[in-house]
């Protein structure tokens, strides 16, 4: 069984107060930034290695948000997950670096 780390987790009431995202050359990783608002505390976090855009949009329509680091894993890639509840529905995305920022 795997075992993961929560880096981040927010619900509702919340939202993004600021999204990013960069590329430093056509063969670099996609960069996503975005900083959250929830129960008068304000976390940012950056994501890196995004193999699905559809993350934000389930971001930003997300009741709940879950961005864990899966330990004890032999993958050097992938191993950030990001998961999202939007009406009922669970997904989950995968990028391969996650790191917080105040």
């Amino acid at each position: 069984m795997n075992n993961y780390q929560i880096l981040l987790e927010f619900k509702q009431p919340w939202f993004v107060s600021d999204l990013t995202t960069s590329k430093v050359s056509a063969e670099s990783d996609l960069k996503l930034w975005f900083q959250v608002e929830c129960n008068d505390e304000c976390k940012g976090i950056e994501i890196e290695g995004l193999d699905d855009l559809d993350l934000i949009s389930n971001l930003l329509q997300s009741e709940k948000v879950i961005i864990s680091e899966e330990l004890n894993t032999q993958r050097e890639f992938g191993t950030i997950r990001v998961e999202c509840w939007v009406d009922g529905c669970y997904s989950e995305f995968w990028c391969s670096k996650a790191e917080l920022s105040t």
